[in-house]
């Protein structure tokens, strides 16, 4: 009976790593040193993303409080409109004080043509 043997197996996997970095020797220090970069890599990329939500709440403050004021200037224009619209202030304007009342008042017939050729 013929067999085959197959010599390389896992070696032939650890001497391609070896031969890439013969110094290398993956022991206790390595496995602690790895497990310490990862966590800390893992604790700068979640920094990375709370700053950006705290930053988006900066902005969306900043926002907020540009739309109370627009708010506040649109509530000071609305009073200003009432306030020339109010009957005092169209009793009081110039223009009102300088017409003169009608000596005699005319009442128009309804079957007449106000407007004629």
């Amino acid at each position: 009976m013929s067999q085959l043997i197959l010599n390389r197996g896992t070696e032939y996997r650890r001497s391609l790593i070896r031969r890439l970095f013969p110094k290398l020797e993956l022991g206790p220090a390595f496995l602690i040193t790895s497990l310490v970069v990862f966590v800390a890599l893992i604790t700068v990329i979640a920094l990375m993303f709370s700053a950006r939500q705290v930053t988006k709440g900066y902005v969306l403050n900043s926002l907020e409080s540009a739309h109370q004021e627009i708010v506040k200037e649109s509530e000071r224009v609305d009073m200003q409109i009432s306030q020339v619209r109010s009957l005092n202030y169209i009793q009081q304007s110039s223009k009102v004080q300088s017409m003169k009342k009608p000596n005699q008042i005319v009442y128009l017939n309804s079957d007449t043509a106000i407007a004629s050729k």
